[in-house]
């Protein structure tokens, strides 16, 4: 299957950024009696689903020993430190979160994905516990919309010409990680974005969502804080 990914699942919802820092050298500083600043390579490294934990480590530093060999993290990020030196941009691995479009994902819940720091399918795919869970009531359906794409995309159901639109309509984008964090309170504003959307449903598009959830439209004529009690629940579900 075409853009089919081939990456490492223990690294999936982890997603490195290389960068330069300036921090001040504080023997220097006393040593020399004035302010002496350094310029850093560091990765700062995102996990998906995470509000607020986002380490940052010098790129030369230990991640971990090979035997007798000491191996840092930019070695365990080869690739991603190597569009760095060349001053590229660092895409995340995996496939784009808009060839979801045909699954059903807003463009609400991309932002809300981008914001909570998960930038492929994959990664969304193997999202769980607390960090699924930071999805709110998103988190069930875009499970699902993972799901299903994943299961598609094994099987080869998907049409070349479905594929050809896609890839044509993602090429610019390739995962690309936003190069500015969010604050919590963006975050928080996605979050409420993405839950905000059903309150611009009409009630008609509400009982259809409904239906698509539990087989059947809600029964009788009940009033539109009702529908919009019942989306929510089913979608947190």
């Amino acid at each position: 299957m075409a853009l089919s990914v081939p990456i490492d699942t223990r690294d999936i919802t982890v997603t490195p950024i290389f960068k330069h820092i300036t921090v001040e050298n504080v023997p220097a500083s006393e040593r020399e009696g004035h302010p002496v600043m350094e310029v850093l390579e560091v990765v700062e490294v995102r996990f998906a689903g995470s509000k607020l934990y986002s380490p940052v480590f010098p790129a030369n530093a230990f991640w971990k020993r090979d035997g007798h060999r000491t191996i840092t993290y930019a070695e365990r990020w080869a690739d991603q430190y190597r569009e760095f030196l060349s001053g590229n941009d660092q895409k995340a691995a995996g496939t784009p979160l808009e060839m979801l479009k045909p699954y059903g994902i807003s463009d609400a819940q991309l932002s809300l994905c981008r914001a909570l720091r998960i930038y492929s399918i994959e990664a969304l795919h193997h999202l769980e516990g607390p960090n699924l869970k930071s999805l709110q009531m998103n988190a069930n359906p875009l499970k699902e919309m993972a799901r299903r794409y994943m299961s598609d995309r094994s099987s080869g159901s998907q049409s070349a010409d479905k594929i050809a639109e896609l890839m044509a309509e993602v090429a610019a984008l390739k995962s690309q990680i936003p190069a500015k964090e969010p604050t919590l309170a963006e975050v928080e504003q996605a979050i409420q974005a993405a839950e905000d959307e059903y309150e611009a449903m009409s009630d008609d598009q509400l009982k259809e969502a409904i239906a698509a959830k539990v087989g059947s439209k809600p029964r009788g004529n009940p009033s539109r804080a009702t529908l919009l009690s019942s989306i929510r629940e089913l979608s947190a579900a």
